[in-house]
């Protein structure tokens, strides 16, 4: 059977998980139009929101073309996503596990989101996706993992993140932020930024609480049980590793820059 081909295109949705019913299975997705969500969970909860993560997250990896996406991590709190660990060597993923490289970090997606929009979004192409549907010259993805229990350092001011979290999805990048729910009110005005400019997932006591925001069709949850994703990570962690091209991953020569796709 002939291998289908991936495109090199952002889904249209995450997958948070499936709908049971009987033998009956019906995956799960909330849109990514929006650019992400907030991932909201209870201490006795977390196990279960770290699993929804790192699947997401390898999935992606794994159904998404070659060199198309890449996961950062904004989190110096304890290791905790040791799943995506052995993606580091590869470049697919990096952790900003302390104020100086979470700076660092978002200097860096900032300066793509700055660039794409100055360079190559217009009128006809007004999305990565749509670049990427039309253009030979593939923009890679970024998705941001953002741990608002550290996040930001202090020398990210307002003005800087409003910008980049309003910029973000149109240039190709995607957040999902998460944090303990209980700690939500002690938040500064930076990181409510945050949760007020995204649809929120909540996770009380191992319970996935699905909104009308995140899941349009209400109805099926009246008469389905809903199982949070939960995948076999080692066995995607295998498929990703087998997919990769380590040697082409640590070659600089083989890096693309983005001031090598400007738009003429």
């Amino acid at each position: 059977m002939a291998e289908i081909k991936k495109k090199h295109l952002f889904p249209w949705g995450f997958h948070l998980g499936d709908l049971h019913k009987g033998s009956q299975i019906i995956p799960l997705f909330t849109s990514t139009d929006d650019g992400g969500f907030c991932l909201l969970y209870d201490k006795a909860s977390e196990a279960k929101a770290d699993n929804l993560l790192q699947s997401l997250c390898l999935e992606l990896l794994e159904q998404m073309p070659q060199e198309s996406l890449k996961v950062h991590m904004f989190d110096f709190g304890r290791k905790k996503f040791y799943n995506l660990s052995p993606l580091t060597a590869m470049q697919l993923y990096n952790n900003a596990y302390n104020s100086q490289l979470t700076s660092k970090l978002f200097d860096e997606l900032e300066a793509i989101i700055v660039s794409r929009y100055e360079e190559l979004l217009c009128c006809n192409r007004q999305t990565i996706n749509e670049h990427n549907e039309k253009s030979k010259l593939k923009q890679m993805y970024h998705l941001v993992l953002i741990n608002l229990d550290v996040f930001p350092p202090e020398d990210l001011n307002l003005k800087r993140i409003q910008n980049f979290v309003e910029s973000a999805q149109r240039a190709g990048v995607y957040i999902i932020a998460f944090a303990q729910e209980d700690e939500e009110q002690k938040r500064n005005e930076t990181t409510q930024t945050i949760l007020q400019s995204f649809k929120k997932l909540e996770v009380k006591n191992g319970e996935f609480l699905i909104t009308k925001e995140i899941f349009e069709f209400q109805e099926l949850l009246k008469d389905h049980d809903f199982k949070s994703l939960d995948l076999d990570k080692s066995s995607l962690m295998q498929k990703v590793l087998t997919n990769a091209n380590l040697e082409q991953f640590l070659d600089p020569q083989a890096i693309k820059l983005e001031s090598d796709t400007k738009v003429l």
